[in-house]
């Protein structure tokens, strides 16, 4: 984990102050409390990490790279991680190797998924179903 000023290309974005680079086992902490049939974008792990280490912002590049190197590193045993539940926040899957397994671990939790022209997998009418860290 590390704490910088927010560097100058993305404060278009969120303006001064300071980011979290957060390291892969915070990360992967908060994805683990995601309950079966709930997911959580990258945004909200974001906002949660930020919080918890009282910084403006909590880097979402760093965070949506983690989430799917545990695509590739739990990809054998989904009880470690549950990274198919953690989402982009248009709703897409995160691109990944194991993408059409993350949309089969989804179905199996009762998700709605489409494909969009490109092929990637949408999840579908999940107002009730984001989860709040909160």
């Amino acid at each position: 984990m590390n704490i910088v000023p927010i560097p100058e290309k993305m404060q278009k974005f969120y303006g001064t102050g300071t980011m979290l680079h957060p390291d892969k086992e915070m990360v992967a902490e908060l994805v683990q409390e995601i309950p079966f049939g709930k997911v959580a974008t990258i945004e909200t792990i974001c906002t949660k990490m930020a919080k918890q280490q009282n910084t403006d912002v909590a880097c979402p590049m760093r965070t949506g790279n983690f989430v799917k190197a545990f695509t590739e590193m739990y990809s054998d045993n989904e009880t470690l991680v549950p990274y198919w539940r953690v989402i982009r926040n248009n709703h897409l899957l995160i691109n990944s190797n194991y993408t059409e397994r993350c949309a089969d671990m989804l179905k199996q939790e009762d998700f709605e998924l489409r494909q969009n022209s490109k092929g990637e997998y949408m999840v579908v009418s999940i107002e009730n179903r984001l989860f709040d860290f909160s």
